[in-house]
């Protein structure tokens, strides 16, 4: 996967390379920061930046997809980063705008952002300057950034139509103040991986979830157990153990989470 120049000199914070794995080799980003520009809505890849109400400066990268006019509303694609890492590691690592391209919708990769009332507020601006979907808002991320993932859907209720969490814990047991759906890929090498079923049984708490089913397949080069369970509202929790796989981004995770993403916009 290339990326495009603008990315390549992008890199929004100081740190270490992302893990590397399918999507690619890691990133070892810079410690410049992007001089971010008036960000003028068309197609293609941008640096965006906007004040929160709290004073501080929020940047992000986004991209749009080859169709994008102003004056339609789009679905809305969060995805954070981990940590170690930068936002600009992660068009590569979830291979996300090449589904965004194929599919039309926006994809937002913030940088440092993390504290649920942020997060809001830079939903609110990019749904101002260049128009979102609010029933079709949907967030992953991966490591630190699926953490946030957690976060943001027990904090910021009903923002999110679903949510989808890689290879990070974070899940809460107290009641979900609204329904949401949520798919998360784990890893059986994963050294996080002891912290799984306490992180599954968290959220089937929190979301209200019965009636497990399992099915299998083959990911990673190895077999993958889904496990699927009907949550409150409608919403459902799917599991992937991928029994091969370690701390990384599995390589078809971007269309599988666009495709689950589609079936679970916002419920009212």
């Amino acid at each position: 996967m290339r990326l495009t120049p603008i990315l390549a000199v992008l890199a929004l914070a100081a740190g270490c390379s992302t893990p590397s794995g399918p999507s690619g080799p890691a990133v070892t980003p810079t410690s410049q920061a992007p001089q971010a520009k008036a960000e003028t809505p068309a197609p293609g890849d941008h640096v965006g930046a906007f004040t929160d109400s709290k004073g501080t400066v929020r940047r992000y990268l986004l991209h749009a997809p080859p169709n994008y006019a102003r004056g339609n509303a789009y679905p809305l694609v969060m995805v954070f980063h981990g940590q170690p890492g930068t936002a600009a590691d992660m068009p590569k690592v979830s291979g996300m705008n090449e589904v965004a391209d194929a599919n039309g919708f926006l994809v937002v990769y913030p940088d440092q952002t993390s504290l649920p009332e942020a997060v809001g507020e830079l939903i609110d601006h990019i749904t101002r300057l260049w128009g979102v979907d609010p029933k079709r808002v949907h967030a992953s991320g991966f490591f630190r950034g699926a953490n946030v993932v957690y976060e943001i859907a027990e904090k910021l209720p009903g923002r999110f139509g679903s949510v989808a969490p890689v290879a990070g814990t974070g899940a809460s047991d107290r009641p979900l103040p609204k329904p949401v759906s949520l798919l998360t890929f784990q890893g059986g090498q994963d050294r996080l991986a002891q912290t799984w079923t306490p992180t599954n049984d968290n959220w089937a708490k929190a979301a209200g979830c019965t009636d497990e089913k399992v099915t299998s397949i083959t990911m990673e080069g190895g077999p993958t157990h889904i496990y699927t369970t009907t949550c409150a509202g409608g919403t459902e929790h799917v599991v992937y153990s991928v029994t091969r796989m370690g701390h990384t981004w599995p390589a078809d995770a971007g269309k599988l989470i666009w495709e689950f993403f589609t079936k679970h916009p916002l419920r009212t």
